[in-house]
């Protein structure tokens, strides 16, 4: 009997553990959010790693190639961007240093910065 107390209170220890390490997790997440102004708004995560800029998600994870935090990429004010990006999420990868049309849809390039 003892032994299943044990045993179930070392589940109780190691469940509480990980929950609290997804929690710290998450406060990093929301640490970066919070570096976006009021006038910005989260297009997509991409890895920060310009090699990696064809890594996209819509919510925020890990690079699937070096595993390194995802960063959201934020439409911006002109004054703000550190280059010029489509808005869908799917051609997160066209990036450029003046404004034009995205080579795959057409859409208007938008001012961008990722969020670091």
């Amino acid at each position: 009997m003892k032994q299943v107390i044990l045993f179930a209170t070392l589940i109780i220890l190691v469940g509480c553990g990980q929950q609290q390490s997804d929690n710290s997790e998450a406060v990093s997440d929301d640490s970066v959010v919070a570096q976006v102004a009021d006038y910005e708004r989260i297009i997509y995560y991409t890895c920060p790693m310009d090699e990696h800029k064809h890594v996209h998600s819509d919510k925020p994870g890990k690079c699937t190639e070096c595993d390194m935090a995802l960063v959201p990429g934020v439409i911006t004010q002109m004054d703000k961007a550190e280059y010029y990006g489509c808005p869908m999420l799917i051609h997160s990868h066209i990036r450029s240093e003046a404004p034009g049309k995205c080579a795959e849809c057409g859409m208007e390039l938008m001012p961008m910065r990722l969020v670091q």
